[in-house]
């Protein structure tokens, strides 16, 4: 995960933290933490194998929160 990529996703998930914190579970709000303490501390990846780990668990938490604060899964039904 290039710089870049890694301060927009840092970015993005501290905005729908903050935004859609009262519709979130405990549990969501804690792997957005998690996910971005991680983000943070660790410099820029240059092993494609790390790369791909935090740019799923990055689309896997912004999932969650669009499926929580959107009822996405009723409208699939």
């Amino acid at each position: 995960m290039d710089s870049h990529t890694k301060e927009s996703s840092i970015r993005l998930l501290k905005q729908l933290r903050d935004v859609y914190q009262g519709q979130l579970d405990t549990s969501v709000i804690e792997e957005i933490e998690a996910v971005v303490t991680a983000l943070e501390q660790e410099g820029t990846c240059s092993k494609s194998l790390s790369a791909l780990y935090w740019s799923d668990r990055v689309l896997e938490l912004i999932g969650k929160v669009i499926r929580l604060v959107t009822n996405i899964t009723d409208l699939m039904s």
